[in-house]
């Protein structure tokens, strides 16, 4: 199935590890550069290097042209240029860039996505310094996980999206709530906070949904959702083959949740701003979604009362650092400046000026907790998944999320009616696994 496992409060990145482990062999920073591209750093000599990095998240813009910067100041002789395109085109021009080597030459990915690119040869392995670094004990096992494939390493943990419930404290306060949404209160919680003006007209959400919008979020958030009964998208049932995992008793009840919250309670309206909009304009009491919202709605509401609630489970959506560079001395860089953006205390700088979280478990966040307390409800006990390493995974979700925001979501005939909803089920489930065997990835 998707990697799953129980997390301590480690995850929290409160435990100052970071101390402990740099006076350890292998410990939480990388190596110093010199030496190597295999062994301890890896830095070219005096020649000019221009290095690129592409991204798909515009909001790192700012950390990476700083870090770029700041990297100059000892590598006087490395230039590097990044540049960011919207998520599906930047995953489009990897995609045609790779193959013709003239993508950047460090690429921020998910290890899912990189993987087929991996599988044609197109990545760099990882120098045997940061391999050392990756599994020094500062990342989940899952997260590790990621870095290997076929036996090679490939990769170095970036940063990660996780999902928490963010609510409006006023809101709260006006209906009587003195707790937190929780998992097991969203539909008495969305039935509570929901406005309606004098003719009945939905005005403002209780719980904002995602119901519609292109790629593979709104099955991400479905699944988010599903994990919270234990569920996922897909199962391996033995090694390396998966069927579908959400034509379930999990999954029933997880669309019942949306059907009940949009046509039978109508606590939700697809004719409403939605998500992050929604919230940062009064037009929802409360909503799930990932942590860049925090830096986000510093910018665009910052006087909103509003704070974070954990969730029970979390999907996490991992990003990885891979080196695409044939050419030796752009690669030794390449791979210098990674082992400088991981540095503790440059790779915990992604979280104020991105919203992001670092993928690792050693950082004291306690000064970032007393000026966005909101963070604290990412970084607690919870059950984590992520996708799994199928390259067709994203085509599995995207086409799921499709059926959702077409049929799923918008049938009002599915209130009440479980036997609809379970055959909606059985049939994007085909689907799902229709792509896996004709990958030959199907437990059958």
């Amino acid at each position: 199935m998707a990697s799953k496992k129980a997390v301590s409060s480690g995850l929290a990145g409160v435990l100052v590890l970071s101390a402990m482990l740099s006076g350890c062999s292998g410990g939480g920073e990388p190596a110093p550069a010199g030496g190597n591209a295999q062994g301890g750093g890896g830095q070219p000599a005096d020649q000019a290097v221009s290095l690129s990095i592409w991204t798909g998240w515009p909001e790192l813009d700012p950390y990476f042209k700083k870090m770029a910067e700041e990297y100059k100041k000892t590598k006087p002789n490395v230039s590097i240029e990044v540049s960011s395109f919207p998520l599906r085109d930047y995953e489009k021009k990897v995609a045609a860039a790779l193959p013709s080597k003239s993508a950047a030459d460090i690429l921020p990915l998910n290890p899912n996505l990189a993987l087929r690119y991996i599988e044609g040869g197109l990545i760099q392995t990882t120098p045997e310094d940061l391999v050392k670094y990756v599994n020094s004990g500062i990342h989940e096992k899952l997260i590790v996980d990621t870095t290997s494939v076929n036996g090679k390493p490939y990769g170095v943990p970036s940063f990660m999206g996780a999902g928490a419930i963010y609510y409006n404290k006023d809101m709260l306060k006006e209906a009587g709530l003195t707790e937190p949404p929780n998992v097991d209160n969203l539909l008495e919680y969305a039935q509570k906070l929901a406005k309606r003006d004098a003719s009945g007209n939905l005005e403002r959400a209780g719980m904002s949904l995602r119901l519609s919008g292109g790629g593979s979020g709104v099955g991400e958030k479905f699944w988010n959702l599903l994990a919270q009964r234990g569920g996922s998208i897909v199962k391996e049932v033995s090694p390396g083959k998966y069927t579908a995992n959400y034509n379930t008793e999990e999954g029933y009840q997880t669309l019942k949740l949306y059907v009940d919250m949009v046509h039978k309670f109508k606590t939700d309206d697809p004719k409403l701003k939605h998500d992050t909009e929604a919230f940062q304009t009064n037009l929802a009491a409360f909503y799930i979604r990932e942590s860049n919202v925090i830096m986000d709605t510093k910018k665009k509401a910052p006087d909103l009362n509003y704070d974070a609630a954990p969730l029970k489970a979390n999907v996490i959506s991992l990003i990885n650092y891979y080196v695409s560079s044939t050419d030796k001395a752009k690669a030794e860089a390449a791979w210098d400046f990674i082992r400088f953006l991981t540095k503790p205390e440059n790779h915990k700088q992604i979280i104020t000026m991105s919203g992001w979280l670092p993928a690792r478990n050693d950082l004291d966040l306690n000064d970032v907790y007393k000026e966005y307390p909101q963070y604290k409800a990412f970084f607690v006990k919870q059950d984590l998944q992520m996708y799994p390493p199928l390259p067709e995974f994203d085509e599995i979700l995207t086409k799921f999320a499709d059926r959702l925001a077409t049929k799923g979501f918008t049938d009002p005939s599915f209130v009440d009616n479980p036997d609809k909803m379970k055959a909606f089920l059985n049939d994007a489930a085909k689907e799902t696994n229709d792509i896996l065997k004709k990958a030959g990835r199907l437990a059958e």
